[in-house]
């Protein structure tokens, strides 16, 4: 059984890696080839998008962006980062790599993912009947969600994912947010593994909060820069691509911005351990598709309990509400 499982894992991230060279495929017409970076046409110089600081550290350059270090909050982003009209362009016409790895989870990685996130937002709100979900792909978790007869809007800008999306039956727009005008307030708004790609945090927060009904939450899932794997790994963990996870929140950050937003956290938790993805780094080996059968401890250090206790899993799963 152990054998099989980690055959499995080994056969998903080999999966990802796929999906992770098309992405930097697309990413090589926007690189400057005798720097590595972007070219400048196409970024911008921003401050902090949590507390506004100009003073950060870099930490490092990977596929034509250079992350920093904030020196006065921690959080982790990319500086420069893409010109809106660039980044729109980008996401348009990217390919469908992501929509195709969820559509063929055979092993209910995705599904098992999903629905945990589904019940934790029942838990948070007493009564919930709509959901929306921004940067909806091809909408498997928009299927989840009808399941449970909650009626189901989505959101994608990939031109063939809403169409993939919308074709199911789902409600869905192809368009920004901010451009968007519904029938309806919503019980829950969620974000998978989307909020990380958003330049102005706070500014779809506000958005998003407006758009609730009351008691309604915001759910967010995002790649935490306080887990274990992106402090080990740093440039070699996938979390940092350079171009699409322009901002990596961490526990302290996340609740920063929330207050920022007059919105508090109802849940905060970690998600998916990625130890078997360090022992493999640990033992010298390609992090993703190295061959260890350890994935429930690192040796004389913690294991995946203690590690999600911590909050140091790989990614963070937030619930917000407004304020009262």
């Amino acid at each position: 059984m152990a054998n099989k499982i980690q055959q499995t894992v080994k056969e998903l991230h080999e999966k990802r890696m796929k999906m992770w060279d098309e992405s930097i495929e697309n990413h090589k017409k926007y690189i400057d080839s005798s720097t590595g970076l972007f070219l400048d046409k196409y970024t911008k110089e921003r401050v902090c998008p949590v507390c506004s600081s100009k003073n950060f550290l870099k930490i490092f350059s990977k596929e034509g962006g250079t992350y920093v270090k904030c020196l006065d909050c921690s959080m982790i982003y990319l500086n420069p980062v893409f010109k809106d009209e660039a980044i729109i362009e980008y996401y348009q016409i990217n390919h469908t790599e992501q929509a195709e790895l969820v559509e063929s989870d055979t092993d209910n990685f995705y599904i098992d993912i999903y629905n945990g996130g589904l019940d934790s937002i029942q838990k948070a709100t007493s009564s919930i009947s709509n959901i929306l979900d921004i940067g909806c792909s091809s909408g498997t978790f928009l299927d989840l969600a009808r399941q449970r007869n909650l009626t189901t809007y989505g959101i994608e800008l990939n031109k063939a994912e809403f169409e993939f999306a919308k074709n199911k039956g789902h409600k869905v727009f192809n368009d920004l947010l901010e451009n968007i005008t519904f029938d309806t307030k919503f019980n829950a708004i969620t974000m998978w593994d989307v909020f990380e790609h958003i330049i102005n945090g706070e500014f779809y927060l506000n958005l998003m909060k407006c758009l609730l009904n009351e008691n309604g939450v915001i759910f967010l899932q995002i790649p935490s820069s306080d887990s274990l794997a992106a402090k080990i790994l740093q440039e070699h963990c996938n979390m940092y691509d350079g171009l699409e996870h322009v901002n990596l929140y961490g526990v302290e950050t996340i609740k920063k911005l929330a207050h920022k937003c007059n919105l508090e956290v109802l849940s905060l938790k970690t998600v998916i351990s990625e130890i078997g993805v360090i022992n493999n780094y640990l033992n010298y080996e390609n992090p993703y598709i190295g061959n260890t059968k350890n994935k429930e401890f690192i040796a004389n250090l913690i294991d995946e309990k203690k590690l999600h206790e911590t909050l140091q899993g790989y990614k963070l799963q937030v619930i917000l509400g407004e304020k009262k």
